[in-house]
């Protein structure tokens, strides 16, 4: 039954004062004391009033009962909070379970080593979440239930959805919770993973047992201890010490007074070399490192060299410096230096006077021995390889470095012959070619013959040879056409005066005007093929500046957009930031850029897109400025590639054939070149490398081209 509410109460008190009332004024008139009646009445009346307040005085007991109960409850639910927050941030797993080992609260930590979402623990008995670690718990949340000593193991070893198929390791705690009437409520255990340190001990033994292993293979002694107040102490070293000093390691291991090495560790020293050790080894400061030779008496009174390599740590929170030393046997060593040193200081003069002599030579020279080894290189041999020295190596080992990737045969030939030969050699990558030389080398009485290989770059002699022709034919030429352009370009302002005439005359005439576009047409492809004859023929001059190639490339672009806009084809550009100067001629060098451009655009089918990217390289030795000009057409034939650069060669209808042998003459101009090639992803490409200004030619800072 509930207790009644406050309202209730009231009505009751004041109905137990009227009921008081009335049975005064009732009992007055029985009596018949008319007299007293007031009296009676002003007493009911009280009675009604005390009535009245008892019930307000219980109403307010009742109302701050219910206050209290509420914070008593609020405080409840804030510790519950409380409780489940703490539980929810530990790195500790905890679970309570029932008397039935059923999940009754499961914090986080514990559900993420398990691998399972909390609600899929509570209310399911032990072995149903997870059977293999539930056939582990189930047994010792058991007998934790039988005790109220706390259980704990070490022996947890299962397979979690949170690592499948692979091995953890768990600490488990176990305790019997009772309620406040002492009954058992059910047993909470708490789960640590202790799969790391674990697996750190077992790395540690294995790392203790390879240690000893490997101490005992060694040559060498180690010894260590730590230095306190300028004291070694805590000595210990490895038993291999004896092979060295002839003294076992019981010797050593006996501590003189507050754990200092015995006395023999000191008098093992050599006498002249104890304060030089003290000072180099024993006096050596936290986190630094140290080594010294000095001498050893041994046990059967024999002096031997050693090295001592020191190190020490950083002082430790006892103050203390953690030493330790590794000592070699350098005695045979120390001999063997003695007498290299006499020899190498009767061989010096004469190896620095040969070797100043042979780098001194300025072809590249390699000396080999009969069957094919390297035994020498100038400098100048060396400086072709790009990786290490390769003294020692076989010369078929040097391929891709020209020019002996290409001197195998003509070795091969000299061993058979044992005379001379002389082969010329290209390097397709790099575009150098080699005059490459061969000699056997076979003095009498020697049983070590010699090949000598010497090497003589004739790249630039060839190019000036070509260029020289080049210029020759193309100077005959340019006489030529820049004469028949001279006697063309009168004809063609008459032919095209008289076409402005008769349009002006008879331009009434409709069947004529047919007739005079062909004219006009015709008279303007004529003018174009002058002026690129005039072009072709034009002698060399120019005005030859310093500076930035890319505002000419930008140039150029721009004058090729209106052609590129009416082609539908989009031209792009990337620019490197920082590319070096060139010396050039901007007026030609931006016809050259123009025509290659021009001639992208007008292979490129509609929608295509030309790209012109310009970067420094290195090539050849030396810096180039490379501007790449990428297209999106159908490439270059492979039987035309050996004649685009003729005049007049052309698969272009209404082309000239002169746009790409102008090109090569301007860039010969400018010591550049022209490579043309297809594009893996398709489309022709075209190359232009201008030689980059090496520093201490310019007269100041180099210019910077910003990335477009």
């Amino acid at each position: 039954m509930s207790p009644p509410s406050p309202s209730q109460s009231l009505l009751r008190a004041t109905g137990f004062a009227l009921a008081c009332a009335l049975l005064m004024g009732a009992t007055a008139g029985w009596t018949g004391a008319w007299a007293a009646g007031p009296r009676i009445a002003l007493l009911a009346g009280g009675a009604f009033l005390l009535a009245a307040v008892g019930a307000l005085a219980a109403l307010r007991a009742r109302s701050r009962t219910r206050v209290e109960c509420t914070r008593a409850l609020q405080q409840a639910d804030d510790a519950r909070a409380l409780r489940d927050a703490v539980m929810d941030i530990t790195p500790v797993g905890f679970a309570f379970f029932d008397r039935d080992l059923r999940y009754v609260h499961v914090n986080a930590a514990l559900a993420a080593m398990n691998g399972l979402p909390v609600n899929a623990h509570l209310g399911r008995h032990v072995s149903e979440v997870l059977p293999a670690l539930g056939t582990l718990l189930a047994p010792r949340l058991a007998r934790a239930l039988e005790t109220d000593t706390p259980l704990q193991d070490v022996s947890l070893q299962v397979e979690t959805p949170a690592a499948p198929g692979e091995t953890r390791f768990w600490f488990g705690s176990y305790s019997r919770v009772r309620g406040a009437g002492g009954e058992v409520l059910g047993v909470i255990a708490s789960l640590s993973e202790v799969t790391e340190r674990m697996r750190a001990e077992q790395s540690l033994q294995e790392h203790e047992g390879r240690l000893d292993v490997l101490t005992r293979s060694l040559p060498d002694y180690l010894w260590g201890g730590k230095l306190r107040g300028g004291v070694l102490r805590d000595f210990y070293c490895t038993p291999v010490i004896e092979r060295t000093t002839g003294y076992p390691p019981g010797a050593f291991t006996r501590a003189g007074a507050e754990g200092t090495p015995a006395p023999l560790w000191a008098e093992m020293i050599h006498p002249e070399d104890r304060a030089r050790y003290q000072e180099c080894i024993e006096g050596l400061a936290p986190g630094a490192e140290a080594e010294v030779e000095h001498r050893i008496i041994c046990a059967d009174g024999r002096v031997r060299w050693v090295r001592s390599r020191a190190a020490a740590s950083g002082v430790d929170a006892q103050g203390a410096v953690h030493l330790g030393c590794v000592v070699t046997d350098v005695t045979d060593r120390r001999l063997a230096d003695d007498l290299r040193q006499r020899l190498h200081d009767s061989f010096r003069r004469s190896a620095t006077e040969w070797r100043r002599t042979f780098d001194a030579v300025s072809s590249p020279l390699a000396v080999l021995s009969a069957d094919g080894i390297i035994q020498r290189l100038n400098g100048a041999a060396r400086a072709l390889f790009h990786e290490a020295d390769p003294t020692g190596q076989p010369l078929s080992s040097t391929d891709g470095a020209p020019p002996w990737s290409s001197a195998g045969p003509l070795v091969e030939e000299l061993r058979r012959t044992h005379g001379s030969a002389h082969r010329q050699v290209h390097d397709a990558s790099s575009g150098r070619t080699w005059e490459l030389g061969a000699a056997w080398a076979d003095e009498a009485g020697s049983e070590d013959p010699r090949i000598i290989l010497v090497g003589t770059e004739i790249t630039r002699l060839l190019e000036l040879q070509a260029h020289v022709r080049r210029s020759e034919t193309m100077a005959a030429m340019g006489a030529i056409v820049a004469g028949v352009a001279h006697e063309v370009r009168n004809p063609l302002f008459s032919i095209s005066a008289v076409v402005d005439a008769v349009e002006a005359t008879f331009g009434t005439h409709p069947e004529l005007q047919p007739y005079l576009d062909v004219l006009r047409g015709e008279v303007r492809r004529l003018t174009h093929l002058t002026q690129e004859l005039f072009e072709y023929g034009r002698p060399t001059r120019g005005e030859w500046t310093e500076g930035a190639v890319a505002p000419v490339v930008a140039e150029a672009l721009s004058s090729c957009e209106l052609a590129g806009d009416k082609a539908a084809v989009k031209l792009t550009r990337e620019w490197a930031d920082g590319l070096p100067p060139v010396r050039m001629d901007s007026r030609r060098l931006f016809h050259v850029f123009r025509n290659v451009v021009e001639n992208a655009v007008q292979h490129s089918p509609a929608g295509a897109t030309v790209r012109v990217t310009t970067e420094a390289v290195e090539e050849a030795g030396r810096t180039w400025v490379r501007c790449t000009v990428h297209d999106g057409g159908p490439g270059f034939r492979g039987e035309d590639l050996p004649h685009v650069f003729e005049p007049f060669f052309s698969k272009r209808r209404g082309g000239t054939g002169l746009g790409l042998s102008i090109v090569q003459r301007i860039l010969e101009e400018h010591q550049g070149r022209i490579r043309l090639s297809n594009h893996p992803d398709g489309g022709a490409e075209v190359t232009i490398l201008l030689p980059a200004l090496s520093p201490a030619a310019l007269p100041g800072p180099s210019p910077q081209t910003q990335v477009s």
